[in-house]
């Protein structure tokens, strides 16, 4: 048997629309800090948020917190690898990538946005409590949408230290080529908004590795694997 690896919840979409105040959508009116701006792309266009979650109490390093996950409609690629070591500043300037159109965000006080994300129709998530097992010779990790837990490595283990000198930790597994188009308030906008028919960073397997320490609120990194 594999190894018990508890705190680990599957995420699943729900038919119910998402209204103003939940915490756990696709799409949505994001749940910002008081300081906390919107996120904007390098190139200027406004991010959408393609999903947030609140990080339930017993998740370790994380339970409590706000996270949201953000990309640029416009632009899109995969994050690249990078050097076990990040650099300052990394979540403005990705190692790997000319830009950051990404932006992943973990709040702890926030209030919901006035307005709700322009491209994307809001959907309530429904959390899950799984027993997760690490990665052995007779179970495999979940390799569903989950927060928690460990993670389902499709290429060799990844693993990064944040420029505050902290090992980032899992958080997050976003399945390869997840459906966010499907839900876009107007299809044809995908044909002005082409990372969605891309997918989050390209479609990948996507790890989210945050900074347990908290050195800021976006010290965060995706992995992606295919």
């Amino acid at each position: 048997m594999g190894s018990s690896v508890p705190k680990t919840y599957v995420i699943d979409v729900s038919a119910e629309a998402g209204g103003a105040g939940d915490l756990d959508t696709i799409g949505g009116w994001p749940v910002l800090d008081a300081d906390q701006a919107w996120p904007v792309c390098d190139c200027g266009e406004r991010m959408a948020l393609y999903f947030q979650v609140r990080v339930p109490t017993d998740v370790p390093h994380f339970g409590g917190n706000q996270l949201l996950v953000f990309q640029c409609p416009a632009d899109s690629d995969a994050c690249f690898s990078a050097d076990t070591q990040l650099p300052p500043n990394y979540w403005d300037e990705p190692p790997a990538n000319d830009r950051a159109f990404w932006r992943i965000l973990l709040q702890r006080n926030g209030t919901a946005a006035e307005l709700p994300d322009p491209y994307l129709r809001a959907h309530r998530l429904i959390l899950h409590e799984y027993e997760d097992v690490e990665h052995d010779n007779d179970r495999l990790p979940l390799q569903d949408f989950k927060v928690g837990g460990a993670p389902f490595w499709v290429q060799d283990a990844e693993h990064y230290r944040c420029a505050c000198g902290t090992d980032l930790a899992f958080l997050c597994q976003v399945p390869e080529n997840f459906d966010f188009h499907s839900y876009l308030r107007d299809p044809d906008e995908s044909l002005d908004c082409p990372s969605f028919d891309d997918g989050l960073l390209l479609g990948n397997v996507v790890y989210i590795l945050a900074c347990p320490a908290h050195c800021h609120p976006a010290a965060a990194y995706p992995v992606c694997q295919n």
